[in-house]
């Protein structure tokens, strides 16, 4: 059995896993899956996100302190366990990381190593946090971290950082924690203040969603944007120019990586299941259409199938499997349409307050 048949059936079986039976599922209310997705999926993967970026700003701190070629593979590891928990938050791109502007300030991509550089070569202090916050969002967060830690080709030696690089690294380190943290806390329901209250309990005088259905659109334009964020710009883009230096995570290889997991905060989301298996998309779905449920958990499988396809580094795969990689775009440009043209309707259809 050939690769990507084999990985198309094992993805078919995990999303089809929670709900086998081929009737409609008990009514579930709008609040219930509101409430189940904002702890179980979001709430979740933020806790995450921010326990990873400590344990990367914390093992950074022990490099910087004692470099070693040990301390430097674990820094490498941690940025990817960090890395992870934020491409899998990328499905719900809503609430505090967009109207803070956290997520430019973390995710800001193509990086331009010339300008991290020169920045390298200045006088800035680095130890000065608001100095940090100050500076370009293309120039901190998750890829100039990156380039530090792995060098423009990927094979930085631990005698190769020099003292600005280490302080540098540090910093943008510290600030990727505290971002993250905020971002935590503004899910965590024991914050009286936080932004999770508003998005689990609409009212005509929430400041936010006035009702459930804005709550669910919300939610799936969120997905619809993630799939057309990965299929015209982070795998279309560098595609259609031919250009690696587009690539998001070009310097680690981890692109491909980071792409899967994209697709799987759709499907974390539409299952609700992340850690905890419980309400998700699917369950209102199945309600009111079978049919639609199926084919979006199939769309979902067959874009992870043809990204496990990808037998080398996206940056390489443009060049050398470039028939494969447009089949992922198509994949992804076919769950969106059908989460746009399908998913969304049904949602304005039978949400009414």
């Amino acid at each position: 059995m050939n690769k990507y048949l084999l990985t198309l059936l094992v993805v078919s079986s995990l999303v089809a896993c929670k709900k086998s039976t081929t009737s409609t599922g008990a009514k579930v209310e709008p609040s219930t899956v509101v409430a189940a997705i904002a702890t179980n999926v979001n709430q979740a993967i933020y806790a995450d996100l921010a326990l990873e970026a400590d344990s990367l700003h914390t093992t950074v701190q022990l490099f910087v302190a004692n470099p070693s070629v040990e301390l430097l593979e674990k820094c490498r590891f941690y940025w990817k366990k960090a890395r992870a928990a934020w491409e899998q938050s990328e499905g719900f791109i809503y609430g505090p990381v967009a109207t803070d502007n956290i997520d430019p300030r973390i995710d800001s991509w193509p990086v331009d190593y010339q300008a991290i550089d020169v920045e390298l070569a200045g006088n800035l202090d680095f130890t000065v946090d608001a100095n940090i916050d100050a500076l370009d969002d293309a120039l901190k967060g998750f890829h100039p971290i990156e380039y530090l830690l792995w060098g423009v080709n990927g094979a930085v030696n631990v005698a190769d950082f020099t003292p600005r690089q280490f302080e540098f690294l540090l910093a943008l380190t510290k600030n990727l924690k505290m971002l993250t943290g905020q971002l935590a806390t503004q899910w965590e329901t024991a914050n009286n203040t936080a932004y999770i209250h508003s998005f689990i309990a609409p009212t005509t005088n929430n400041p936010f969603y006035p009702t459930f259905r804005s709550v669910y659109e919300e939610m799936v334009n969120a997905l619809i944007g993630i799939c057309d964020e990965l299929a015209a710009g982070k795998i279309g883009e560098p595609l259609l120019l031919q250009d690696p230096s587009l690539e998001e995570s070009r310097y680690s290889s981890n692109s491909m990586t980071d792409f899967k997991n994209n697709i799987v905060s759709v499907q974390n989301v539409y299952l609700g299941k992340y850690v905890i298996n419980g309400y998700g998309l699917e369950d209102f779905v199945r309600q009111h259409n079978l049919s639609l449920d199926n084919e979006i958990k199939t769309a979902i499988a067959l874009c992870l199938a043809r990204m496990n396809a990808i037998t080398v580094p996206f940056g390489l795969a443009l060049s050398t499997q470039t028939q494969q990689v447009s089949q992922i775009v198509a994949a992804v440009e076919e769950l969106e349409d059908i989460l746009q043209l399908k998913l969304l309707p049904l949602i304005q259809t039978k949400i009414t307050n």
